[in-house]
């Protein structure tokens, strides 16, 4: 019986490696707090994963003094990959217990699937133009130390 397993891992692991595709995607834009720039806002890219693979980071940025980003990455999968933006920010923030720098917005963006190219550097980026982050979104998470 070990045997078959050690042969099952390896097989889908070569299987893997002769079918997985690197696929790239990125997207830049430009965070506002009402009218100043949002100057060092987390920008995540990650590709989301159904279970048991679990969602892979692709790479992490911070928005400059102007608040403009610009974020890329890449991953080789079977099937196209799931690419969304995570934002974590402190604008207009109502902290727990008032208590600055404890906790920190967050709002998740996908990234739509005509923006994934194949390769490992994005040819094409998402545009996000430039959001206001001030209001509270829709879906919209709290994310705490």
């Amino acid at each position: 019986f070990r045997m078959h397993s050690l042969y099952a891992l390896l097989f889908s692991s070569l299987a893997f490696a002769v079918y997985a595709k690197e696929q790239s995607v990125g997207a830049r834009g430009t965070l506002m707090c009402g009218n100043q720039p949002l100057v060092n806002a987390e920008v995540k890219l990650w590709e989301l994963d159904t279970f048991p693979d679990p969602d892979d980071l692709l790479a992490t940025v911070h928005t400059d003094r102007q608040g403009h980003f610009q974020i890329s990455g890449h991953e080789a999968e079977m099937t196209t990959i799931s690419p969304v933006l995570k934002i974590y920010h402190r604008c207009n923030n109502k902290n727990m217990f008032n208590l600055p720098g404890l906790c920190k917005r967050k709002i998740t963006y996908e990234i739509p699937k005509n923006y994934i190219t194949p390769g490992k550097t994005a040819s094409r980026f998402y545009d996000m133009g430039v959001l206001n982050m001030e209001a509270k979104m829709p879906k919209e998470a709290t994310e705490c130390i």
